[in-house]
């Protein structure tokens, strides 16, 4: 415990010395158990592809305890929980879930530049931004490896598409989109206001609604209408 205390307090020190850097990100995955895990990306031209003691930090695994959970990259062949190098492009990250629980949640923060994650299992790239989440479930006691990826050049182009699920809206590939959920039996009851997409996955928060069916009206970029109907 006191290790991974001090490689926390290593890794926000080179976060505060590379305010300049090309692309920077922080993400923290939790999990409602209680289970928590943090992953420091840095870009920039001073560092190399190759594992350099002092800049990249070698992952010390959580371990010992039911909801210890795992995030780490993969580089230079060693897994990291910090990454300083000259290109995230196509940088692999691993997840090692916990041994009761399958749902957890993706926290980013103290982000610069173009930082991206695809997920390879949801066919989603969400662009990093501070504040945001992303959840996403995975089977318990599991190590995953090969299902997100940084800054990705080779995933396909997300789809787009919307989705009802979880007590949430799902949107993906519809930047430039407005959204509006109205009642279905009368439309001018608004239950929730107007709200833009501007990422490439962006979810809306339903679990204010009461229960009931409900109209969502997507205005696209081009000024075209999608709509949909969603109960809860």
């Amino acid at each position: 415990m006191k290790t991974t205390k001090i490689l926390s307090v290593i890794a926000l020190c080179m976060l505060a010395f590379t305010v300049n850097a090309a692309n920077v990100a922080k993400i923290t995955v939790t999990s409602t158990g209680g289970g928590n895990d943090v992953l420091f990306l840095i870009e920039d031209t001073p560092f190399s592809a190759d594992y350099e003691s002092g800049s990249d930090i070698e992952k010390v695994m959580n371990s010992g305890q039911a909801y210890n959970i795992n995030l780490f990259a993969v580089s230079a062949g060693k897994n990291l929980s910090m990454v300083a190098t000259n290109s995230l492009a196509d940088l692999a990250i691993s997840f090692q879930s916990n041994t009761t629980e399958t749902h957890y949640t993706m926290t980013f923060s103290d982000v610069q530049g173009t930082v991206t994650l695809y997920d390879a299992v949801t066919k989603k790239t969400v662009t990093l931004a501070n504040n945001d989440t992303y959840e996403f479930d995975c089977d318990a006691n599991t190590t995953i490896a090969d299902r997100f990826t940084v800054n990705c050049t080779t995933c396909a182009p997300a789809t787009p598409g919307i989705c009802h699920q979880n007590g949430r809206l799902e949107f993906t590939a519809y930047e430039g989109a407005s959204v509006q959920v109205v009642g279905y039996e009368d439309n001018t009851v608004v239950a929730v206001p107007a709200t833009n997409i501007t990422l490439a996955y962006q979810e809306i928060d339903l679990a204010d609604l009461a229960a009931g069916q409900y109209l969502v009206i997507v205005t696209k970029a081009d000024q075209t209408e999608e709509k949909l109907v969603i109960k809860k």
